[in-house]
């Protein structure tokens, strides 16, 4: 977009130029010729000079310039469309920054969580090795001080053979408490 904005600044630019050197070249080409024509104007000049000018040339000038006076108000307000786009376009660019920039913040946390629960999932499988080579009275006083979201996670990873044991060492009225809960949550 900065290319297509220097390029028509350019291209404007190189249109001034021309214009002066086309507009220097005729006046000085033309009032040679038309001095000898007659009437004359006098012309104060952008150095402070007065010059006699035909009226002839001048009218000719002042035509010449009405359609070139357009071409440059068609550019000028091209140029305007096109930096209202191009600060458009900055303004889009901005928010898509801004939204991935949130995006990869949230991927982040969710990659710290599930990093997390890798962690706590591995830490039950050891877990419930261990208990499987327990016995129900062994089991049933360290269960009894873990919370039901332990237990359950541990109860995942054991065995068919060996929830039986996991289960007694709860206690009746807690292990089927945590068969609800499981039961509702794989349901859900």
């Amino acid at each position: 977009m900065k290319k297509i904005f220097m390029g028509l600044a350019a291209a404007l630019m190189l249109f001034v130029l021309l214009i002066v050197v086309f507009s220097v070249i005729f006046f000085f080409t033309e009032a040679d010729e038309v001095a000898a024509e007659g009437e004359t104007i006098e012309v104060v000049a952008d150095d402070g000079t007065i010059q006699m000018v035909p009226r002839t040339e001048l009218q000719g000038a002042v035509q010449e310039q009405d359609p070139l006076k357009v071409e440059l108000d068609s550019l000028k307000a091209l140029l305007a469309t096109v930096s209202v786009g191009f600060d458009s376009l900055e303004q889009l660019l901005t928010i898509k920054d801004a939204t991935v920039r949130a995006l990869e913040d949230r991927l982040q946390v969710q990659d710290a969580e599930i990093v997390s629960l890798r962690e706590v999932d591995v830490n039950a499988q050891q877990m419930a090795r261990t208990f499987a080579t327990m016995t129900v009275s062994e089991l049933s006083p360290i269960v009894s001080q873990l919370g039901d979201k332990v237990v359950l996670d541990i109860y995942k990873h054991t065995t068919n053979k060996r929830r039986k044991f996991l289960l007694s060492a709860l206690g009746v009225q807690r292990a089927a408490e945590l068969t609800n809960r499981l039961v509702k949550r794989e349901g859900s």
